[in-house]
């Protein structure tokens, strides 16, 4: 007991941190001798994926080569060329790319006599050989790379025969592409750090194809995973050493209470309470010794313990109404105060733990069309659906803020640009899913989702992604996209035309200056003559000299809702047009408009004003199928009426919109014009060209005239021609030209009407 007693409480306390360090370094030690261990075996494994992507990526960028070969030897286009290479520059130049065969401009094809000489020169700054190297064979395809003004150059030659027995050798065709470009721009390459590839070949060094892979360099990306392994290990031992500290001072409070006297104690109590600072949460084991100070202990803490009860109560009372000021009352989802203050929040805590970001940002498609169609109540309803399906979507730990009337959005912590894809495409099953037919709402009800992502590593732009995620959001809400977008390079072209941009101010400055709007008109041909029959208008935009085409300007008319001043410029524009003359009677056209244009009376009117032209000049309205029409009964009128003027009424790009059967029954539809989606599909020897096929052909028969739309080769308009469609449209045919041109065209045919009349 003497020997026990001989220690101070100090001389222990210094004993257990003292311990706890021992004990530390030890497990730190045993840490990192398995650390070293995995992160070598990760590593390794590391390399050996890293090497074998990249030669599988080789390979298949040689295998795509060789396919692009056979596609061109057996092309009739380029036996011809061997034959009478008088159109060979064209062909060289422009053919190759129109045909799809060569997939962009960095590949270049060349034609060789027999002999092994170059048709041609190739264009300046274009390196192509002007005779095949020595040793290449006949009959056989040879590749080779080589270090062409320290650009390295694959070339793949092939030979070209005048049959499909392979029996007369015509000549000689190559493809040249750049080779590290190539290799790179595959998707496939995870584990491979592109910047580190590389080949090394001397000035002008040949190397055979069969030798490639061993002169290529490379490096592994560094592992995530193995870098996530010491973040655990970095983390668990800055836990240890927190416990260590956290013990150190437990024990420094221990050590002094046990050297401060009670009543000590008990008159700083006192006094505490005197002044009201009185807040200790004394331990039932720090009993006194006497039992009267242990009476007015016990007696202090009743008191101290009704004191926290009140307090308690009233924290209690502050954080339901902190909860209710930061609620939504309509969805019961988080207002746009409380993103306001969690955003502000998360970005400062993102400086001190930095990580991957993605915010999204939800907008209901239609949704004013809904709420003026069926209420307020049942819009109210749809939003309270759409809420609950997002929350029931996201992560357990994610919060859904409801930023504007249907609007929502959400950012995402610790994630990945795939991961957030996955989080939206689980947002819209789950409203694709959810009973708004319940609701008397036969329309259908989706999401437009804007996705932008910020990595760790670049979080100094984590302030814009609010911004990125709406250009992107808008991106979804363009017809024919799969109603998520994540902003990048895709969406480009979008933040150029929604934020404040030449197309903006082009389109907006266009609508409040008459004259600005350029009508272009593409002749339309009858078939099987293949005579010009009438004219379709389309829409450009003169700005400062310069034309704006719509694939720049009507993003902007659909994110900004202004259908309807636009539709009643290009309305001005062709009256116009018509006005001045320039066309010769007989000579129709064909109007472009918005189906939410047909149901504003302004419009109709316009277009009933222009009827007056209908004698000289047969229209015809295109009324396009991408546009979902919620006033049918409204539009059914409406056209009525414009066909006792003698409109004929065609529906424009059938095959990618929303109800295309709903709209032929219901709608007094004349002409239908097939989406060069499915003209394409009729030159294919398939499932998909046959049903399109069998589909004109049913469609011919019930009385619908037919326009077959992007009509490009030859193949595809002798499919129209034999399937007894109407008419064909597309640039084998003729582009679209200015008005000024095509009067131009008609003073030089003089008596030679380009139109049947």
């Amino acid at each position: 007991m003497k020997w026990f007693t001989s220690f101070s409480i100090k001389q222990v306390a210094l004993a257990f941190i003292a311990g706890l360090l021992v004990l530390v370094s030890l497990v730190g030690s045993f840490a990192a001798y398995q650390t070293q261990a995995v992160t070598h075996s990760m590593t390794l494994q590391n390399e050996n994926a890293a090497q074998s992507e990249l030669a599988a990526a080789v390979q298949r960028l040689l295998s795509q080569t060789e396919d692009q070969s056979v596609k061109l030897a057996s092309w009739d286009e380029t036996r011809q060329q061997l034959v009478l290479p008088e159109y060979y520059t064209y062909w060289r130049d422009q053919r190759v790319y129109e045909s799809g065969m060569l997939n962009n401009r960095h590949v270049r094809a060349a034609l060789y006599d027999p002999s092994g000489m170059l048709l041609e020169p190739s264009p300046a700054g274009i390196s192509i050989p002007a005779r095949l190297p020595a040793g290449t064979p006949p009959h056989q395809n040879a590749s080779w790379l080589i270090d062409d003004a320290g650009t390295v150059a694959l070339y793949y030659a092939f030979p070209v025969y005048s049959d499909e027995q392979r029996q007369s050798l015509l000549g000689h065709g190559l493809i040249r592409l750049d080779f590290m470009p190539a290799l790179l721009r595959q998707d496939a390459l995870h584990f491979t750090d592109i910047a580190s590839v590389g080949l090394a070949l001397k000035l002008g060094e040949t190397l055979a194809t069969s030798d490639l892979f061993s002169r290529l360099s490379f490096s592994a990306r560094p592992n995530p995973d193995q870098l996530r392994f010491q973040t655990i290990l970095s983390r668990t031992l800055l836990v240890l050493f927190v416990l260590l500290a956290a013990m150190a001072v437990l024990g420094f409070m221990a050590y002094n209470r046990l050297l401060v006297r009670p009543l000590g104690c008990l008159s700083q109590v006192i006094d505490a309470m005197q002044h009201g600072r009185f807040s200790p949460n004394p331990s039932r084991s720090q009993s006194m010794r006497i039992r009267e100070l242990e009476n007015i202990r016990r007696s202090l803490y009743d008191y101290q313990l009704q004191l926290r009860e009140l307090h308690g109560s009233m924290e209690h009372q502050n954080r339901e109404f902190h909860t209710q000021a930061r609620q939504d009352t309509l969805t019961g989802c988080h207002n746009r105060r409380a993103y306001e203050e969690d955003w502000e929040r998360f970005r400062q805590e993102l400086k001190t733990a930095p990580q991957g970001v993605a915010f999204l940002l939800f907008d209901c498609d239609r949704f004013k069309t809904i709420n003026d169609t069926y209420g307020h109540a049942k819009g109210d309803r749809v939003l309270s659906i759409i809420a609950d399906a997002l929350v029931m979507a996201l992560r357990a730990n994610d919060r859904l803020y409801r930023i504007g009337g249907d609007e929502f959005a959400t950012f995402l912590s610790r994630t990945t640009p795939a991961q957030a894809k996955q989080v939206a495409q689980r947002c819209q099953s789950l409203i694709d899913a959810a009973g708004f037919a319940d609701l008397g709402i036969v329309e259908p009800v989706g999401l437009s989702i804007g996705i932008a992502f910020c990595a760790a590593d670049q979080l100094e732009q984590v302030d814009e992604l609010p911004k990125q995620a709406d250009i992107a959001m808008y991106t979804a809400k363009q017809p024919g996209r799969t109603r998520i977008a994540l902003y990048g390079e895709d969406t480009e072209r979008a933040s150029q035309t929604l934020v404040a941009s030449r197309e903006t101010s082009a389109l907006f400055q266009a609508l409040a200056s008459p004259g600005m709007i350029e009508m272009h008109y593409q002749a339309i041909h009858a078939l099987p003559g293949r005579q010009v029959d009438y004219y379709e208008a389309l829409a450009r935009i003169r700005y400062h000299g310069k034309l704006i085409l719509p694939e720049a300007f009507l993003p902007v008319v659909s994110s900004r809702r202004l259908e309807t001043e636009f539709d009643l410029a290009v309305l001005n524009q062709v009256d116009a047009d018509l006005s001045s003359g320039q066309l010769p009677t007989g000579c129709g056209l064909s109007i472009n408009l918005s189906a939410q244009s047909i149901s504003r009376p302004e419009v109709v009117s316009q277009l009933l004003e222009l009827s007056r032209h209908n004698a000289r000049h047969p229209l015809m309205l295109e009324i396009t199928e991408t546009s979902l029409i919620t006033q049918m009964v409204e539009v059914r009128t409406y056209l009525d009426l414009l066909r006792t003027v003698n409109y004929r009424i065609a529906m424009d790009d059938f095959g990618t919109g929303y109800s295309p059967l709903r709209y032929l029954v219901d709608l007094p539809v004349d002409v239908v014009k097939f989406d060069i989606s499915l003209v394409n599909k009729l030159g294919q020897d398939n499932r998909a060209g046959q049903v399109v096929a069998d589909f004109a052909r049913m469609m011919s028969g019930v009385g619908y005239s037919l326009v077959a739309e992007g009509v490009e080769t030859e193949a595809v308009l002798r499919k129209v021609e034999s399937l007894g469609i109407a008419h064909a449209q597309g640039y084998l045919l003729g582009r679209p030209i200015p008005l000024s041109e095509l009067a131009a065209s008609f003073a030089a045919e003089g008596a030679k009407a380009t139109c049947n009349t």
